[in-house]
């Protein structure tokens, strides 16, 4: 993450940098070039880059005709990445020096593009010391005028492109920030520049401000004017931390969904958007697409009109699955704007390779869907539209895993669904249904029924599971109607731990339907008799009525309601004047700041500071987050070792029957650091059981959520005394996990005795 805002605008205000550098007469220019401190600040090109402006030569302005995919892959990266590390800004050689020594290694341009791309990312111009006198034309001149705000990132790629006989163009245009909201017409203060760039035969774009993120020198673990030889691994993280992968070539039709050119032919696309589109599409950000996620018939729309309160929202994996989370906010706009989380008021029913965000609508008004990773990364968000409020109450819990068998069951817990393979079941009252599953591994199993008013005790006898050659066999059998949650726990055998939720499914119970004396027969199906609320919240409306006659009348009465409900959503939706959004913009954006900083969660205190640092208001509050933030990325790198981690390596570390003392030792520190006692982990039968813990509940899934501020003083210190007697060496000899557990552990507590102290 770097310094820098959404907006490209936004700079070191010339004469807080003119102070920092000394201030001598002014001057206009001497015969080498270089100019004092007041010309240089003054300083504008002869010969400007004009935006969206294709120079005489350049090949035609057209789609690419291959995916980022099949030019550019990791395996192009470290020749490249490594290179660009290499070559310093020194003060005196022009730029047109530095690109050469940069870019002559390499035959091909896209090779060329990356060493330009890092090296940019790779210089902390912001916290640079600079001569008193610089020609604007040198390396550090170019340095010192991106510091001043005179040169902005999409300027200093294309000139660095230019010099090394690249094609590039300069693109101006509108990019959704954090602060945009779905359907807003109004995004004149979401101009910005990005590039496009010719490589491997098509038009290819980048977006350096969004994609380099170490500009400040934060993240770039050096300080300025020190020279760290960094090599292997440690290279990698420090480039991997500096840089937004995403925005270097990004396909042009996942550009389209944040960034939207003056120029329609820089869309780059085959159908390009209009405007009315851009600013209509749900709000994709780069994890969508990384996820290989897609959105499915009827879920294109970013704004989602819902006249009964019930709806919903179908994505499609085409990779590997990904556990997504919903969060449903409404938009209060009586009380200043404020969102509120509705909390189980939507659903995530898995069916395959789709899942489905159902919403029940509590209230009418706006509201906002955010879907979100298991590590709170935003990946999209959906604007809701409500006239008329659902009366069917929330769902009966918030199951964090959602309904259904999800694509990695087998892999975590070693179960495979055999009978159910979808998360929402409908079935009778007093029917006895089996859930069946293969089972990989011996594991402690327990079931139970959950109901929004019924206690789970008064429910225990509706429920009951059978566990024994390689199967699992849950059975339900429930006398009354309405809607239920059936949930599976496990653990491992032996454990001493919790259960933990492992699969569950939404469960609606409806009564059979009775004949009555001369009564014709009609066909009996699962849908038959039930709540038509029930059957549309669910998305089951068009599978029942279909086939079914039309009454004329109803269908005209239907229709002129829908048009009435159409018309108050517009009146809804009708966009603020420019001074109460930006009242909402700060309200907003305080709150973002201030839940970022009490998260702790180092993606959610990024958005919150790249989203707030244009706005003077918010300056006190934008340094505390990037305290927080400095603090927390620091131990994300101490983290990433143990990240890397393969499962063998934990496992090889929980066969020993007797470890070492030092082995012990370091895994007890490591534990107590994750919140364990330290009494427990003495014995070591419980490390072990903790060791075999698989999903969110291992050791790594643990890391990987671990709040290092969260952590007391006296752990700290606590767990530096056990870790005292060993070094990394000795610990390393005996088992290399345990010793890439002893560095993570040991710099996690020296950060947090110096974050005290």
């Amino acid at each position: 993450m770097g310094s820098a805002s959404s907006s490209e605008e936004a700079s070191t205000p010339a004469g807080k940098d003119a102070v920092a550098n000394g201030d001598g007469p002014p001057k206009v220019k001497e015969d080498d070039g270089k100019l004092d401190v007041e010309a240089f600040s003054n300083y504008k090109d002869e010969n400007p880059i004009m935006p969206n402006a294709v120079e005489d030569g350049y090949p035609k302005v057209s789609p690419p005709p291959k995916k980022k995919a099949d030019i550019f892959t990791e395996d192009d990266m470290p020749e490249p990445d490594t290179h660009a590390h290499s070559i310093k800004p020194e003060p005196n050689p022009m730029l047109d020096a530095l690109v050469n020594d940069l870019t002559s290694p390499f035959s091909s341009d896209i090779i060329k593009v990356r060493a330009i791309f890092v090296w940019i990312g790779l210089q902390p111009f912001s916290m640079m010391r600079y001569p008193l006198k610089l020609n604007p034309k040198s390396t550090m001149g170019y340095l010192k005028r991106m510091a001043l705000g005179n040169l902005s990132y999409a300027e200093l790629f294309t000139v660095m492109c230019r010099m090394a006989k690249i094609p590039c163009v300069m693109v101006s245009g509108v990019a959704k920030s954090n602060v945009y909201e779905i359907g807003d017409e109004d995004v004149d203060n979401l101009r910005n520049m990005w590039n496009a760039v010719y490589v491997k035969g098509g038009w290819r774009l980048v977006f350096p401000l969004w994609g380099l993120k170490a500009i400040a020198g934060r993240s770039t673990g050096s300080h300025p004017g020190r020279d760290i030889a960094l090599k292997g691994d440690a290279l990698k993280e420090m480039i991997l931390d500096a840089i937004n992968e995403y925005y270097f070539l990004t396909d042009p039709s996942e550009f389209i969904f944040r960034c939207m050119p003056d120029e329609e032919n820089w869309q780059l696309i085959k159908s390009p958007y209009t405007k009315t589109k851009f600013v209509s599409v749900p709000l994709l950000r780069p994890k969508f697409f990384e996820y290989g996620l897609k959105l499915q018939a009827g879920s294109q729309e970013g704004i989602i009109l819902c006249e009964e309160g019930l709806c919903e929202v179908r994505i499609n994996y085409s990779k590997t699955y990904v556990q997504l989370l919903p969060v449903l906010l409404y938009y209060d706009r009586e009380n200043g704007g404020e969102h509120t989380k509705e909390d189980r008021h939507t659903a995530v029913i898995i069916e395959g390779d789709v899942v489905r965000f159902v919403m029940r609508l509590p209230k009418g008004g706006v509201y906002k869907l955010q879907i979100l990773d298991i590590y709170s990364a935003w990946v999209c968000s959906f604007k809701v539209i409500c006239v008329e409020p659902s009366d069917m109450g929330p769902f009966p819990v918030e199951a964090e895993l959602g309904f259904g068998p999800y694509g990695d069951l087998k892999q975590t817990v070693g179960l495979e669904a055999k009978s159910h393979l979808n998360g929402m079941e409908v079935i009778h009252t007093n029917q006895e249904v089996e859930f069946v599953f293969s089972r990989a591994r011996p594991m402690e199993f327990m079931a139970e029924l959950v109901h929004n008013e019924i206690w789970e005790e008064d429910l225990a006898d509706c429920v009951s599971f059978k566990s024994d050659m390689g199967q699992l066999v849950v059975k339900v059998k429930i006398d009354i109607k309405g809607e239920f949650v059936l949930m599976i726990h496990a653990k491992d055998v032996g454990s001493k731990d919790d259960f933990d939720n492992v699969v569950n499914y939404l469960l609606i119970l409806k009564e059979p339907k009775k004949k009555k004396p001369g009564e014709e027969e009609e066909k009996e199906t699962v849908f038959s008799g039930m709540d038509q609320k029930v059957l549309k919240s669910l998305g089951l409306e068009k599978v029942v009525n279909k086939g079914k006659g039309n009454d004329a009348a109803k269908n005209e009465e239907d229709d002129r309601k829908r048009k009435e409900n159409i018309t108050k959503m517009k009146n809804m939706s009708k966009p603020l004047t420019k001074e109460q959004k930006r009242a909402q913009e700060l309200a907003s954006l305080k709150k973002a700041l201030t839940a970022a900083i009490d998260s702790r969660n180092i993606d959610q205190l990024e958005r919150a500071i790249e989203d707030s640092k244009t706005y003077p208001e918010l300056q006190e509050q934008v340094h505390e987050a990037e305290a927080k933030y400095t603090a927390l990325q620091k131990m994300r790198k101490h983290s990433s070792q143990v990240m890397d981690m393969a499962q063998s390596t934990i496992s090889e570390i929980h066969r020993y029957k007797e470890p070492t003392t030092a082995i012990h030792e370091v895994m007890k520190a490591t534990f107590l650091l994750l919140g364990e006692n330290e009494k427990s982990t003495g014995d070591w039968m419980h490390v072990q059981n903790l060791l075999r813990k698989t999903g969110t509940g291992s050791v790594i899934g643990r890391v990987k959520k671990f709040d290092a501020l969260a952590v007391p003083l006296k752990t700290a210190k606590r767990v530096l005394a056990i870790l005292e007697p060993y070094d990394r060496y000795e610990v390393t000899d005996a088992s290399a996990g345990a010793g890439t557990f002893y560095i993570w552990a040991s710099n996690i507590a020296n950060d947090v005795v110096a974050i005290h102290t």
